[in-house]
């Protein structure tokens, strides 16, 4: 039997062993922590006045029988000698039953103290016990649950779920750039922060919704649901809250969140994989920036087999599972001018849309990359032939790997594509990152001189995150750089990126390079780049990346 399972019904037997105390002290129940344990009852200490109450009939008894027994000496005393007197007699032995009347009191008084004494020791340990307990499972800084009681809470929800056949939804709330928050404006101004965004989500959601201190600044939130359209709004609810300005003393701070969903039983079967998904969809949202909420199965593949990835990746070319999506970039100096980056998916089978960064980096590590480099530049290029014969000039920028800089022949074969298809050498471009470039510097150094001697465009990709110095860009032969999408995100609400974004415009066109800021996603963002004097603009203010198909609609449309 599981340890969380209820009890549906019960036999007689079990009706009779309630009501005999005698026989329900053999039987131990186990229950959650979180819970006080059936069978403790029977062992609670009496109250003072239990034990009070016990002891003063013993107590009056006792006096009672030493008054009996004087009475009856003085009696058999006055018979013996009448003499001396009934009146001295009397008062002689009322003095023995004051004296009998001290002992019993003095013992009274003793019991009652005591009790009394350890009723306040008592009701102070289960003060403490109570604390403790509520200490384990909640987190001190924002009351909530903390990690240990949410699990606990999940799954009692798997275990009611599974019996009534209902769904409930798991997410994650990672609060964005709050490191800075409590770097720039104090670790106490952050504790409220955390506090009134915690406060915030809990009056948002209903009674019965759980929120939960995950981790750090990542809050978790269970909610029962019948359908994922609630998800979405609860989703929503949970993004205005923590959205919402927060009074400081100086001025409002406000704060936005990553959010990754996850839905039961469509994302998991078990509390371990169900958590897993709703990580990896919150993993994706960070990496998309800005207020971002996304469901599991738009961002998340758990239990791949990664070595599955590696071996079937060149089957995955060969059997159709690849395609390009191309993203258009906005030029701000020529307008109407064409220019996309292609990106990779892979469409597997069995594991539905798969992220690039699950299965590019293990491939890097085989002689696939290669292949698959071949295989995207070919694609690329036959994409970018097409649209010269509806007679558009564009541009598509390829990603490379640090791998391809480790082969010399490879500005050869790229100068031998760009003549098969009839392309203008000037009309490719090729990105790499600055950790790219920097794993073998000098390597990547030659190679890159050798395909810009073939004329082809060259960009350092995602620059400011990686470790390159001004002298050694200043050396490489590229004519472009792409500011990160990190810093770009942010510009708006912090002095520090918009400086960084500014210098690096700056920087760029003082070496003769043009700049492309990604991540754009709002008109405030696109308005004060074109202010820097930014070149070019990406992201999904300009749009989303588009198949095949929808490029050569859009290129026909601008056109139009």
């Amino acid at each position: 039997m599981e340890r969380d399972a209820y009890i549906l019904e019960v036999n007689e037997g079990f009706q009779a062993w309630r009501t005999d105390p005698q026989h329900r002290r053999a039987l131990f129940m186990t229950l959650p922590e979180t819970e006080t344990p059936a069978h403790e009852e029977l062992y609670q200490e009496e109250p003072a006045q239990g034990v009070v109450g016990r002891t003063l009939p013993l107590v009056l008894t006792t006096f009672v029988l030493l008054t009996l027994l004087v009475v009856s000496h003085a009696y058999q005393s006055y018979r013996e000698d009448p003499s001396a007197g009934l009146l001295s007699l009397f008062l002689w032995h009322g003095a023995l039953i004051l004296l009998a009347l001290v002992g019993p009191g003095v013992l009274l008084h003793q019991v009652r103290r005591q009790a009394w004494e350890l009723a306040a020791v008592r009701e102070e340990r289960n003060l403490l016990l109570n604390q403790l307990r509520h200490q384990s499972f909640h987190d001190a800084l924002t009351e909530l649950p903390n990690r240990m009681l949410l699990e606990e809470r999940l799954q009692h929800k798997i275990i009611d779920a599974r019996r009534s056949g209902t769904r409930f939804m798991f997410m994650l709330v990672s609060l964005n750039d709050f490191k800075r928050i409590n770097k720039m404006l104090g670790y106490e101004v952050g504790d409220q922060v955390l506090r009134q965004v915690a406060r915030n989500m809990v009056e948002a959601l209903r009674e019965n919704d759980t929120v939960a201190r995950f981790d750090g600044d990542v809050f978790a939130v269970a909610a029962d649901i019948s359908e994922r359209s609630q998800a979405e709004i609860i989703a929503r609810k949970v993004q205005d809250a923590v959205g919402r300005p927060i009074d400081m003393a100086e001025s409002p701070v406000t704060v936005s969140a990553a959010i990754g969903v996850a839905i039961f039983p469509e994302q998991g079967n078990e509390l371990s994989v169900l958590i897993e998904h709703a990580d990896h969809a919150v993993t994706k949202a960070r990496q998309a920036g800005g207020h971002t909420i996304i469901f599991s199965e738009e961002g998340a593949t758990i239990g791949v087999d990664r070595l599955a990835l590696v071996t079937g990746i060149k089957d995955a070319m060969i059997e159709g599972h690849l395609s390009m999506v191309y993203q258009p970039k906005l030029s701000l100096i020529a307008p109407d001018s064409h220019a996309f980056e292609g990106l990779l998916r892979w469409h597997h089978p069995e594991y539905g849309l798969l992220p690039a960064d699950m299965y590019i980096p293990l491939v890097e590590q085989t002689r696939h990359i290669m292949d698959l480099t071949h295989w995207i530049i070919e694609a690329c290029f036959s994409t970018q032939r097409e649209l010269m014969e509806m007679g558009v000039d564009a541009v598509i920028a390829i990603n490379l790997s640090a791998r391809v800089l480790d082969e010399s022949g490879f500005p050869l074969w790229v100068e031998r594509m760009i003549a098969q298809y009839g392309l203008k050498p000037e009309r490719v471009r090729f990105e790499l990152t600055e950790s790219a470039i920097m794993q073998d510097s000098e390597r990547a150094l030659q190679v890159l001189l050798q395909l810009a001697a073939i004329g082809v465009g060259l960009s350092v990709d995602d620059f400011g995150v990686g470790h390159s110095s001004l002298a050694y860009l200043s050396r490489l032969p590229v004519d472009e750089l792409k500011v990160d999408k990190s810093f770009v995100i942010n510009m708006i609400r912090w002095e520090s990126d918009r400086a960084i974004v500014r210098a690096t415009i700056n920087l760029a066109h003082d070496l003769g390079l043009n700049v492309v800021a990604e991540g754009v996603e709002n008109v405030e963002q696109a308005t004060m780049l074109r202010e820097m004097e930014c070149d070019m603009l990406q992201g999904y203010y300009i749009s989303r990346p588009l198949t095949k198909g929808q490029l050569l609609e859009w290129v026909a449309s601008r056109a139009a």
